[in-house]
């Protein structure tokens, strides 16, 4: 089972979504045929040949199965169980990145949290007419994400695009054997692959 769930540090056991919620399998398109130099073509035809022999970017066929490890971002930005919202938001702001897990002193994932967790968090404090200079000095665990959903390093891509599709999430923590975090996967990730890579039918 590739698929751990972590709730503040402790592995717990999640069922995985039913089979109806599932990416199904579908079958391979079938090749275009390139047209052949010589071959009549009008204007217009000629034209968009030339257009697309511009921006088309050939596909790469993977030699094995990729995993999670092979596209995972390296080293990742992380916070600390202690540190506040304001620190969460610097932190953000500086690495540009938009998910940051929580880990503790062995690097073990204890939460995440995102932009978009402070943001509605700013939002409902200023719903509720509260000062906002209350909630930065507030620890960031009051509004990080657990449990976490993680996935192993041997992960293959096509399940890991499916965890992040089945339970609507953006980035999924990448751990090793020793439950350690190593790695970071996000759907800007899934999205750069199918562009180097084609459709994920060649990856099975």
């Amino acid at each position: 089972m590739s698929l751990i769930v972590f709730d503040m540090g402790i592995r717990v056991e999640t069922p995985l979504r039913p089979d109806k919620n599932r990416i199904k399998a579908t079958a391979a398109s079938s090749a275009v045929q390139k047209i052949k130099p010589g071959d009549a073509q009008s204007p217009a035809e000629r034209q968009a040949q030339l257009v697309l022999e511009h921006y088309a970017h050939p596909q790469k066929t993977p030699e094995s199965i990729a995993f999670a490890a092979d596209i995972m971002n390296t080293p990742v930005a992380t916070l600390t169980p202690d540190k506040n919202v304001q620190d969460a938001w610097n932190k953000l702001a500086d690495t540009g990145y938009h998910h940051l897990p929580v880990v503790d002193k062995d690097n073990k994932v204890q939460a995440i949290v995102s932009d978009r967790d402070l943001m509605l968090a700013l939002m409902q404090q200023n719903t509720h007419s509260t000062s906002l200079g209350d909630i930065w000095e507030n620890n960031i665990l009051d509004y990080a994400i657990h449990p976490v959903i993680c996935v192993m390093k041997n992960t293959d891509i096509r399940q890991t695009s499916n965890i992040l599709f089945e339970y609507n999430i953006g980035a999924l923590p990448v751990i090793d054997d020793n439950q350690i975090l190593c790695g970071i996967i996000t759907r800007t990730d899934i999205l750069k692959l199918l562009r180097h890579y084609g459709p994920m039918e060649l990856w099975a």
